[in-house]
């Protein structure tokens, strides 16, 4: 859970993850902003960010 480079709490790998002991180490802590490499996409059933859409919108023109 947290991040071998700046020990903080690494950002949630899905939704199962944001419990209160996750809560509770992020106020202690802090949260990762260090820039590692992310893992898999957090939560891949939801929409894309909005330049990865303006992206596909240029290709299919």
């Amino acid at each position: 859970m947290l991040c071998l480079t700046c020990h903080r709490v690494r950002p949630a790998a899905s939704r199962a993850d944001y419990t209160a002991e996750r809560a509770s180490l992020i106020v202690r802590q802090g949260l990762c902003a260090c820039g590692a490499p992310p893992g898999p996409r957090a939560f891949p059933d939801e929409r894309p960010p909005v330049r990865e859409v303006a992206r596909t919108a240029e290709i299919n023109r």
